[in-house]
């Protein structure tokens, strides 16, 4: 498996902020790299795969606390 080419953490955030920081950090991402979100909330973990799949990117679990994200062509 290949390492991540960025790591956000968006542990202990609220769910809009968690969803900012995320944006901000795949909007710098090609499609070729990847992104770790580190979070600790099921809330937030909804949103987070809600707003991936409606923004054509994928999403796959790590761990119950990590999820690794990759840019889809519709960003």
């Amino acid at each position: 498996m290949n390492a991540p080419d960025l790591t956000v953490d968006v542990r202990d955030m609220l769910c809009a902020q968690a969803l900012a920081v995320i944006a901000q950090a795949l909007a710098r991402l090609t499609t070729e790299q990847q992104l770790d979100v580190l979070l600790n909330t099921e809330d937030v973990k909804r949103d987070v795969l809600v707003w991936v799949k409606e923004g054509g990117h994928r999403a796959r679990e790590l761990s119950p606390g990590a999820l690794r994200l990759e840019k889809g062509c519709r960003s």
